[in-house]
């Protein structure tokens, strides 16, 4: 079992490359329900749930040598249309309440690694998935989704979508203030090394989003979330 492990064998910088991809692989065939893409240096695995996305996410980071593991849940229709966009990011960590365990060591032992994170997938994150898997819960627990601090962790954009999609106007405005107040997204590094090239006026969008949330006029706020995924195409 890889958390009994005391001693990690590092691994040949040249073997890191396919070692990670075998890696995403193998812990794809240890889940149910799931589908992988992955570059170079990420890897997500996630699954379609009525509306949203859930997904993994797993960062490898400069050096090769450790990986970080987050959580993401995503509106399927969500205004940024790149593969690897992440929104409402949980580290690991946080899940299973521990910290220490965001970050993991891609080492020769990286099969039990796979199997390791597969158990947590299955049990932590799971309950995590289940806990806001439609608009509706995630409005209902809110308070537990709000952001503490302005992080870079992309948790209003989804709750601008469940007020939305809750047709709730006033929660709407609250969040949309207050993520116009500071527009900076967190990005994953495969946005970063190959950004979509039909990228969308993030602040013109909110904005326009905004004007309409002050009438509560939900069928035009529809209507531009369309609109926005057809220039994306």
């Amino acid at each position: 079992m890889w958390e009994k492990l005391t001693i990690y064998r590092q691994l040949d910088k040249k073997d890191i490359n396919k070692i990670f991809k075998n890696f995403g692989l193998t812990l794809l065939s240890l889940l149910e329900g799931y589908i992988i893409n992955q570059t170079s240096s990420v890897i997500k695995i996630s699954r379609q749930v009525g509306q949203l996305e859930q997904a993994i996410f797993i960062e490898r980071n400069t050096g090769g040598y450790t990986l970080n593991v987050s959580t993401s849940i995503k509106p399927i229709d969500f205004y940024k249309q790149h593969k690897f966009t992440m929104v409402n990011i949980v580290p690991l960590g946080e899940i299973m309440n521990n910290h220490r365990r965001t970050s993991y060591p891609l080492t020769q032992e990286w099969n039990e690694l796979a199997v390791f994170l597969a158990a947590r997938i299955n049990t932590e994150v799971e309950s995590y998935f289940e806990k806001y898997n439609s608009f509706n819960k995630i409005i209902d627990k809110r308070k537990d989704m709000e952001p503490k601090n302005f992080s870079l962790d992309n948790k209003y954009e989804l709750l601008i979508y469940a007020a939305i999609r809750t047709k709730n106007k006033s929660l709407l405005n609250f969040y949309l203030d207050k993520k116009l107040s500071r527009t900076v997204t967190r990005i994953s590094q495969s946005e970063y090394l190959k950004p979509n090239n039909n990228e969308i006026d993030e602040v013109a969008f909110l904005t326009k989003l905004k004007t309409l949330a002050q009438d509560g006029d939900f069928i035009s706020i529809e209507d531009e979330i369309v609109a926005i995924h057809q220039i994306q195409r």
